[in-house]
């Protein structure tokens, strides 16, 4: 059956309150569209699944999950979720908040490479996101560009991560989480999955994030992936070095430091990238270029290995964690 087949007709009712306005975008999954709560008069998303998938019980998981995903999630950064039911049809739909803007595809399409204080000011936003996700004990494992969307509020950049169907609950049991899907099986966007995500591993965390972070970081200041597929693949596979181009030997206006803060949350290892999405965030905000200088990064590609990290980035995640604990401590003394 042809997804073009499966769209509504605009002015359809849905739920008995929400009549479709616009259609926003379609995929594989099902169809977004805008529409108007007759009972709030507000204008929401709407993201319907497509009737034939209905049937299927994998994809009707994923539909529970992203229901379930963003009813625990609180962020200012999270599309919210408003509600959950079904067309006469069948389908399985969702209820969100409606997110005025586009993808960040989108806004490199329209405006090419992005200064690096606009880059910065995305990727902070996505990280305090993914501490909410991180918080709930949730995974969102599909991070792409297309996943986030972008606006302006008050003249200011304002971004939120939405599309949950991918994500898992994990675990934490110290540095890694337990098994969140079966062995040998692949979920996500290729060009923005960590390696041990990219063969199927059953322990993907948090850490995954962080890569796909770090690869739209990237592609923020370059227009284009850090890796190839066959790469991630490559690395997942037989934990190979991965190897991108340098963002300051072809920017002059991005801090030397942005390579080897990349170095490490791109590291083809888990155990050796950023622990937390908070440790990510804080070694973006240092502005410590006297760490690595102008020759921090002196050739023109940037190899990660394993067992690469840099000490002055360690001691920035040692100081957060410090700085947090001692935070609770004065708390619970007053």
């Amino acid at each position: 059956m042809r997804v073009e087949r499966e769209s509504l007709e605009i002015g359809t009712v849905v739920g008995d309150r929400y009549r479709l306005i616009e259609l926003l975008g379609r995929g594989g999954m099902g169809s977004v569209y805008a529409a108007q709560d007759e009972k709030r008069d507000v204008r929401v998303a709407l993201k319907l699944m497509h009737a034939h998938l209905g049937r299927m019980r994998e994809a009707q998981r994923r539909f529970r999950n992203e229901a379930s995903a963003l009813h625990r999630v609180r962020s200012e950064h999270v599309a919210r979720l408003y509600d959950f039911g079904h067309h006469a049809n069948g389908a399985p739909f969702l209820v969100m908040e409606h997110v005025a803007g586009h993808d960040l595809t989108q806004e490199i399409l329209q405006r090419g490479r992005l200064p690096w204080s606009d880059a910065l000011a995305i990727i902070v936003q996505v990280c305090a996101a993914l501490d909410a996700v991180h918080d709930a004990g949730l995974v969102h494992r599909d991070l792409k560009p297309r996943n986030i969307v972008v606006g302006r509020r008050d003249g200011w950049l304002h971004c939120k991560v939405v599309d949950f169907g991918l994500s898992k609950s994990y675990v934490r049991t110290g540095r890694t989480g337990a098994p969140i899907t079966r062995e040998g099986m692949a979920v996500g966007s290729l060009h923005y999955m960590a390696p041990e995500q990219s063969v199927g591993s059953p322990r993907v965390d948090a850490r995954a994030d962080v890569f796909s972070v770090g690869c739209i970081l990237y592609y923020l200041l370059m227009s284009e992936p850090p890796f190839t597929q066959r790469a991630l693949t490559r690395a997942g596979r037989t934990g190979s070095a991965l190897t991108f181009a340098s963002i300051h030997h072809r920017r002059g206006d991005v801090p030397a430091y942005v390579d080897e803060v990349l170095r490490v949350a791109l590291s083809p290892d888990p155990d050796h990238r950023f622990r937390t999405i908070g440790a990510l965030r804080m070694a973006l905000q240092s502005d410590i270029p006297s760490f690595g200088g102008e020759a921090a990064i002196p050739t023109s590609v940037v190899t990660v290995r394993g067992a690469h990290r840099p000490l002055w980035l360690m001691s920035i995640a040692a100081v957060s964690t410090m700085v947090i604990a001692l935070a609770g401590y004065w708390f619970l003394r007053r």
